[in-house]
């Protein structure tokens, strides 16, 4: 759950050695930005609810530095996610995904209507669509995610719901 925002960032990423689209949605805040994400999935008929804050903690030419923190809930009990701190490279070599369609759209996100970029994916080894909307607008960019998982009954939406960018 910590890393669905870069795991989708990563996924989009088509070629050795490419600029890593994460480090870009970064690059353009100062430390102390942040954002806050909630997850919500549902996999063999459980329903897991998450909060995530990723904050900006350091950045330099080719790395951005963020802790993230957050909590999850399953099954009525919730789980604390303790800090962790995350190194987004510059350069990453890319993964494979299968871009099925990109475009520009304006959605609605925490009562913001944001300019936004998609992108529809089918993750390597899957069959199933992913799409996820990302915006110069919010720290780390993802804006909102809406993710097929391996497993057919299981499914995963990420939403931005407050951000501060510096």
């Amino acid at each position: 759950m910590i890393c669905v925002p870069a795991a989708v960032m990563v996924l989009l990423g088509m070629a050795q050695d490419v600029d890593n689209p994460q480090f870009k949605y970064w690059s353009g805040c100062k430390a102390g930005s942040w954002v806050k994400m909630t997850m919500s999935m549902e996999a063999g008929g459980q329903k897991i609810e998450g909060e995530m804050t990723y904050k900006l903690l350091e950045l330099k030419d080719d790395v951005a530095v963020v802790e993230v923190t957050g909590k999850s809930k399953v099954g009525g009990q919730e789980v604390p996610v303790p800090a962790q701190k995350q190194e987004i490279k510059a350069k990453e070599p890319a993964y494979r995904v299968k871009i099925e369609k990109e475009g520009d759209e304006e959605i609605m996100v925490a009562g913001k209507k944001l300019k936004c970029h998609w992108f529809e994916f089918i993750p390597k080894g899957s069959e199933k669509k992913s799409k996820a909307w990302m915006s110069m607008d919010i720290p780390g960019g993802m804006a909102k995610g809406e993710m097929a998982l391996p497993d057919p009954d299981q499914s995963m939406t990420l939403t931005a719901v407050e951000w501060e960018k510096k």
